[in-house]
């Protein structure tokens, strides 16, 4: 193996001896495409770790100056947004977290909250809105409706209810599907841990 070729390899990636071997000997010694073996293999990881689309990951890898470690982070630092795709500048809307039985919210690795833009939580609110009265865990008052201006309680039990009613939402448009979709998932994740998810609206 030409040392040359493993001291410019490593001075372009930093990579343990073994790994920059390993590369020059798969790449027949092409520094250029040991190199982006390497990026890809990266990229991949943080796809994976992410669960996000390859450019996502590509781009926050070049951001963060090719540290996959930052990469991911930043990544998973990002308000998860849902919504059918035509609303998504909006800052009004609805912000939606689990929080445990304590009233804390949980501390994982991925952020948890998502944003709903008002528009879309349209398409939900009636789900919503048909479990009250419940009673506030925090104050142990009863609410009578769905408050679109602060923040709503809704315990496991209740939010299961919720997403049999929005099971049975028919709708034709493509979009407003994918919505639907993308939320019950978002909700069914959370739901596998969380003891209630909060509601909170900012119109």
């Amino acid at each position: 193996m030409n040392n040359e070729n493993v001291k410019l390899l490593r001075n372009k990636i930093s990579v343990p001896l073994n790994i920059a071997l390993e590369l020059l000997k798969k790449n027949n010694g092409d520094i250029e495409l040991c190199e982006k073996e390497f990026h890809d293999d990266n990229i991949q990881k943080i796809c994976d770790r992410t669960e996000c689309d390859y450019e996502t990951a590509k781009e926050n890898y070049k951001i963060c100056n090719w540290d996959i470690t930052k990469a991911i982070e930043r990544i998973n630092q990002k308000l998860v947004i849902i919504s059918t795709g035509k609303t998504t500048d909006s800052k009004i809307g609805f912000i939606l977290w689990p929080e445990n039985a304590d009233g804390e919210a949980y501390k994982t690795e991925k952020r948890n909250d998502a944003f709903i833009p008002a528009e879309n939580f349209d398409l939900i609110l009636k789900e919503f809105q048909s479990v009250f009265p419940l009673r506030n865990p925090w104050n142990d008052l009863v609410e009578d409706e769905f408050d679109i201006m602060g923040s709503n309680f809704f315990d496991n039990k209740t939010c299961r209810e919720i997403v049999e009613k929005i099971n049975q939402i028919k709708n034709e448009d493509e979009k407003v599907q994918t919505f639907l979709k993308e939320f019950l998932i978002w909700l069914n994740d959370k739901l596998v841990y969380a003891d209630y998810i909060v509601v909170y609206g900012n119109l």
